[in-house]
């Protein structure tokens, strides 16, 4: 498990006014995290917070140098009543092997604050450390070898340092960044028509593998739809697409060989000089280039997507189809992305519009290790008790961690083991 999430810490965003960490591990030493967790509350409890808060960790990582306002605060949403208390985002993860943990504050004006650090054999390595306009860097990331000196100059008042490697190399800082832009998938807020069919089209599109068993998954839930229609790839693009797809299936078999036997790992090492996570960038990458090259093919001819229903002859267009079946099609792609590359996905209300039958096979779709064999992770919260305690709760407690979400009188949220 090379990138999984173990912990997640906010405040002050929305109605989390105090501190509120999210653990996705045991106390136990070495303990792994449970490929699920449940986040159960009533309505306004804060569940919806929660899961925006991560994204918008991840957002502000991503974009906070490209999309943040240069002459504006950092993009916030604080509790209404503590408007002018900063907000703290923080997570502890591993990426490319290595343990890491990374935070930032911000207020109306600036980022006050902001961390990196690695924790090999759990010894905490300092990668950087800012506060208000001082920037640190750790003896073991001195600035000339890693590059992380020549971002200083560059980043701004209102902006991340993490997120200045998205757009200049920094070695130091590119394992942290890849996994908030690659290992983290968020799902929140209501659905896109043209954003669902855009997803599920690159989906099925990259294999028949990939159609068939979404296909499957599409009929079990007793929808009414028959089959998946999907036009042909523009010429354009089709040789393209069809030679990514050749090596980002053959790089993911070589990477699987290397991850389950050791030996593998280590004639690569000595044939090629190749260590598990340089392939593990390079998958990363052609990845991220098929889904660019298959955004800019959808702009320019459209997704090209019918559903054929059961007793009708003509395609349904996406647009066309009922809360449920577009709840479904909205998860069914980040769901099967997430197990396909053992990535963290976090859902908000996951059994909304759905039935408890359909959202439990899903849940247990990460549960199950023959078909999580990557170690994907699960997050996803539920007004529900049943859901979490249908096979999902402490009947299964190594596969599943419970969490409860509740309004405090004072009208914040507060976050308790379940």
């Amino acid at each position: 498990m090379t990138r999984v999430l173990r912990s997640f810490q906010v405040t002050n965003h929305r109605s989390l006014a105090e501190p509120q960490e999210l653990r996705l591990v045991g106390s136990r030493a070495g303990a792994l995290p449970a490929p699920v967790t449940a986040v159960h509350g009533a309505a306004a409890s804060g569940k919806s917070g929660l899961i925006d808060a991560l994204a918008q960790m991840r957002e502000a990582v991503l974009h906070s140098v490209t999309g943040w306002d240069p002459y504006a605060g950092p993009v916030r949403t604080p509790h209404l009543g503590f408007a002018d208390r900063p907000s703290e985002f923080a997570a502890t993860f591993v990426a490319e092997g290595m343990p890491y943990s990374y935070g930032f504050r911000i207020d109306n004006a600036d980022v006050t604050a902001e961390w990196l650090h690695t924790h090999p054999h759990n010894r905490k390595r300092i990668v950087f450390e800012r506060e208000g306009e001082q920037i640190r860097i750790g003896p073991m990331f001195e600035p000339v070898r890693y590059g992380i000196g020549a971002l200083i100059p560059l980043v701004r008042p209102n902006a991340l340092l993490l997120s200045l490697s998205g757009q200049i190399y920094a070695e130091a800082l590119v394992p942290a960044y890849r996994w908030f832009s690659a290992a983290l998938d968020v799902q929140h807020g209501p659905a896109d028509t043209h954003a669902v069919a855009e997803r599920l089209g690159g989906h099925i599109s990259r294999s028949t593998h990939n159609a068939a068993r979404l296909l499957m998954l599409l009929r079990s839930a007793e929808l009414g739809i028959e089959d998946v229609l999907l036009a042909e790839n523009d010429p354009a693009y089709a040789d393209y697409l069809r030679d990514l797809d050749g090596e980002i299936a053959g790089l993911a078999k070589e990477l699987d060989m290397c991850t389950h036997s050791p030996a593998h790992a280590l004639q690569l090492r000595e044939t090629h000089g190749l260590e598990p996570t340089e392939l593990e960038r390079e998958l990363s990458n052609l990845r991220a280039a098929r889904d660019t090259l298959y955004t800019r093919m959808v702009a320019r001819r459209g997704v090209g997507l019918g559903l054929v229903h059961a007793g009708i002859d003509a395609a349904f267009d996406i647009a066309d189809e009922s809360t449920a079946t577009l709840a479904l099609l909205r998860l069914l792609p980040t769901v099967l992305d997430a197990l396909d590359t053992g990535r963290v996905l976090a859902v908000d209300d996951i059994d909304t519009h759905l039935t408890g039958d359909t959202a439990d096979r899903l849940i247990q779709l990460f549960q199950n290790p023959e078909t999580n064999s990557r170690g994907a992770q699960l997050i996803f919260t539920t007004r529900n008790r049943t859901l979490v305690d249908r096979g999902n709760g402490r009947s299964q407690s190594r596969r599943t961690r419970v969490w409860q979400l509740r309004r405090t009188s004072t009208g914040t949220s507060e976050l308790t083991t379940g």
